[in-house]
């Protein structure tokens, strides 16, 4: 049975899972990167979720993404504020978001320099051990937290080139952008081009980045 398409494009939970619903229905394939570079396909939404705060919010959408029948890459910072990547709730979430058929990987941040000594290539390399010791596998992706702090996207590409061992991609490559690919962020609370449920059918191919930390059940309080 069709879903209904929403009538309100805003933050709340029900909005984006009618959202992917409605892809879904236009015949989008909607997963994350991992299955992307797998077995693309013709209409294709890359689903992306880069968590900044807390693993909670993230897990809700993980479930959310799971029920609509879609999967999606999850960002994880090491030094995040708001939740310890290598806590036993963290460790556990990870494992629900794959068994839930969601892709992990590592959300990398730049800056740390500044304030501790060092470069941003020592930085990365230590975020990268952290998160490879946390979830017991090796990185296979990343993406940069505020980009132009860690050198921007010739960091990036050069980085990504060091680790091409095990690292198949990082989420701001050409080839995952404009022109060849549609990309919509809610960076800041701000769909700067309108709500993504606006442009289902608009594009064949789309890279989405959400920050669950905006998206709420009732009301956004809920969150903080």
């Amino acid at each position: 049975m069709a879903s209904t398409p929403t009538e309100t494009y805003d933050y709340s939970l029900k909005s984006y899972a009618d959202t992917l619903r409605a892809y879904r229905d236009a015949g989008y394939a909607v997963t994350g990167f991992e299955r992307y570079l797998a077995a693309p396909q013709e209409k294709h939404l890359v689903l992306r979720h880069d968590i900044d705060n807390t693993i909670e919010q993230a897990m809700r959408v993980a479930r959310v993404d799971a029920e609509a029948g879609c999967t999606s890459t999850f960002f994880l910072r090491v030094h995040a504020r708001g939740y310890n990547l290598l806590s036993l709730q963290s460790l556990q979430f990870v494992q629900e978001m794959e068994a839930l058929g969601h892709e992990v990987q590592l959300h990398l941040e730049g800056g740390l320099s500044d304030w501790l000594g060092g470069d941003n290539w020592e930085w990365a390399e230590r975020q990268r051990a952290v998160f490879e010791a946390a979830v017991g596998r090796p990185l296979g992706g990343f993406s940069s937290h505020e980009p132009a702090r860690m050198g921007g996207m010739e960091f990036a590409n050069a980085l990504r080139e060091r680790w091409s061992d095990t690292v198949a991609y990082h989420a701001y490559e050409e080839r995952f952008m404009m022109p060849h690919m549609k990309y919509l962020s809610d960076s800041s609370g701000r769909w700067r081009e309108g709500h993504f449920g606006m442009w289902v059918g608009k594009e064949p191919l789309m890279q989405v980045l959400t920050h669950p930390f905006w998206w709420f059940e009732k009301v956004p309080a809920e969150n903080y």
